[in-house]
């Protein structure tokens, strides 16, 4: 373990001795920034997976207030030679918008938060440069977002280094939110079937692994745990611990994919029990709804294809 955490630091420690002298703005949190959700987190609005130049204006100019997206390696549609970081969710590897075209739209505006989800250590790696360039430009929220460590259900995708992650975070770029969280294998359209006599869940073991490697890393900036809906919800007391005291500052972000199926009303508990001061909510509009008023208690998005038979019938109709 302490090779590989000498090796990170190794690693990050050149691009640390270049910002180490630039000034960074004041980088505002979420509930000063947005003083009108009253300390709700719930109540923040997200414009999700906004990887495009079309989806990045069309954010800026609406009504949400913390815009999310992703950064991968790859070219840019005019300058396909040219490797660098992207706006992107895998597979994709092509965009019309760079990091730092989106980092410099944003800035212009300064009207919302943003949250960057890097899907793999070296597009965060080659990103540090870009987010340097910006460090007194950001003055509103910005979130560093990776999964760091493996989680349910047997996920075999890679985590982002997570000693890199957090030592580069934490020397770098000091005033920024954390977002870490784990890989995860859950919703339909990721190949998972759920088992017929147990709920997938985040463990205690999940739960301490993270906060040990914040404190292997002396991470002492605020930090917000992404986890995934309907294994947060089946994850009540280990939930409760990963945030430990509220003096901490330390939230949950709760996500979802379409696909994935929620108990509504444990996640609806575990929202009441941690506190709307320390939950963040971002998941698709339908599970949304359902959380903010009257659900049934299991919510199973519908099949593809009974999708495509109510959305035809729509169609019949209007016609008609």
């Amino acid at each position: 373990m302490e090779d590989r955490r000498a090796a990170a630091y190794l690693r990050c420690f050149l691009l640390f001795a270049c910002f180490r002298g630039q000034a960074q703005a004041n980088i505002p949190a979420v509930p000063d920034f947005f003083p009108q959700i009253h300390g709700d987190l719930t109540k923040v609005t997200w414009a999700h997976a906004v990887n495009s130049m079309r989806l990045l204006k069309g954010a800026l100019e609406g009504n949400v207030m913390m815009l999310e997206a992703d950064v991968v390696l790859g070219t840019l549609v005019d300058s396909p030679g040219e490797i660098l970081p992207i706006m992107g969710h895998p597979p994709a590897n092509t965009s019309d918008i760079s990091l730092e075209q989106f980092l410099d739209h944003v800035g212009e505006k300064r009207s919302k938060g943003i949250k960057l989800d890097f899907k793999t250590t070296e597009a965060f790696k080659a990103s540090l440069p870009v987010l340097g360039k910006f460090k007194d430009e950001m003055v509103f929220p910005v979130w560093l977002n990776a999964d760091i460590l493996q989680g349910p259900v047997e996920s075999q995708k890679t985590p982002v280094d997570a000693d890199a992650f957090l030592y580069a975070c934490r020397t770098i770029f000091p005033q920024v939110t954390l977002s870490v969280g784990w890989t995860t294998l859950y919703g339909s359209d990721e190949g998972y079937e759920p088992p017929e006599n147990s709920t997938p869940a985040y463990s205690q073991r999940h739960v301490l692994d993270m906060l040990d490697a914040l404190r292997m890393n002396s991470v002492s900036q605020p930090v917000t745990f992404p986890v995934r809906a309907g294994l947060a919800a089946a994850s009540a007391s280990p939930m409760v611990e990963l945030l430990g005291s509220e003096g901490n500052g330390n939230t949950l972000t709760i996500w979802s994919a379409k696909s994935d199926p929620v108990d509504v009303a444990a996640l609806k508990s575990l929202i009441e029990r941690v506190g709307r001061k320390r939950v963040y909510v971002d998941v698709p509009e339908p599970l949304e709804e359902l959380l903010r008023g009257g659900s049934p208690s299991l919510f199973r998005p519908a099949p593809l294809a009974l999708c495509l038979i109510f959305a035809s019938l729509a169609l019949v109709l209007k016609l008609r």
